[in-house]
């Protein structure tokens, strides 16, 4: 059998080069299995071997095949020399066979017809099982899309906080630097200033015990005219006894 179908397609295949026309090439192929090949040809068949054109096509060629080859069978059975009851049976015979063709082509194309109708409505619930994974898949798709976009603005919202805070930052870290120096500088002059009081509280002091034994000293008075004598403190003081007396 895969012999006979090999040498089959390369029949065809030759008969294809000749016969550019798809009726035509149907025709040929349904002389080629009846007449060479002693096979019965069909509409499905001769789909299946020819591959062109419609379903259509094949049935029409076919139902045309058989009726040219009735007219040729009774055309050599009207022949003169054969007799009356021979002529009858042998066209019955024909009719009978043509017949039966017939109903057999139209029964494999009425199979083929529902094969195909099964096909495509498989291919059809399949076709709208495709769309609608499509129809999810843009809708995922343009869900992602909006959540990538709102990250990326969330992002970029982030930044500029960052931005901004970090600018703050940096505001507030030179602030406390000039901040920082104001205050050494604030010490430092605390420092000398302490330093200066603590030399005028010692001047001060000093100042009022001399200014004490001055007065103690001042108040001692002479006896009996003598005059006293002199304290050298009056001397480093700038005092005169006599003068306050």
């Amino acid at each position: 059998m895969i012999v006979t179908d090999t040498r089959i397609a390369a029949d065809i295949d030759a008969l294809r080069a000749s016969h550019p026309d798809t009726r035509a090439l149907y025709r040929e192929v349904c002389g080629l299995l009846f007449f060479r090949y002693g096979i019965t040809p069909t509409a499905n068949k001769l789909y299946q071997y020819v591959r062109k054109g419609s379903m259509s096509t094949p049935a029409e060629v076919l139902g045309q095949f058989w009726s040219d080859l009735r007219e040729r069978t009774r055309v050599r059975i009207d022949h003169p020399d054969l007799p009356e009851a021979l002529r009858e049976r042998a066209g019955d015979l024909v009719l009978e066979l043509w017949g039966m063709a017939r109903q057999e082509a139209s029964d494999a194309l009425a199979s083929r017809a529902r094969e195909v109708d099964a096909e495509r409505a498989a291919f059809d619930a399949r076709l709208s099982g495709l769309q609608s994974e499509l129809a999810a898949e843009r809708d995922h798709r343009a869900r992602l899309e909006r959540e990538l976009a709102d990250s990326r603005a969330h992002a970029e919202e982030l930044a500029r906080e960052v931005a901004t805070a970090q600018g703050r930052l940096a505001s507030m870290t030179e602030m406390l630097r000039d901040q920082s120096d104001d205050t050494q500088r604030m010490r430092s002059a605390l420092a000398a200033a302490q330093i200066d009081v603590a030399r005028a509280v010692g001047e001060a002091n000093a100042l009022r015990v001399q200014l004490a034994i001055a007065s103690s000293r001042a108040s001692r008075k002479p006896l009996g005219g003598v005059p006293g004598v002199p304290d050298p403190g009056q001397e480093s003081l700038g005092l005169d006894p006599q003068h306050d007396a």
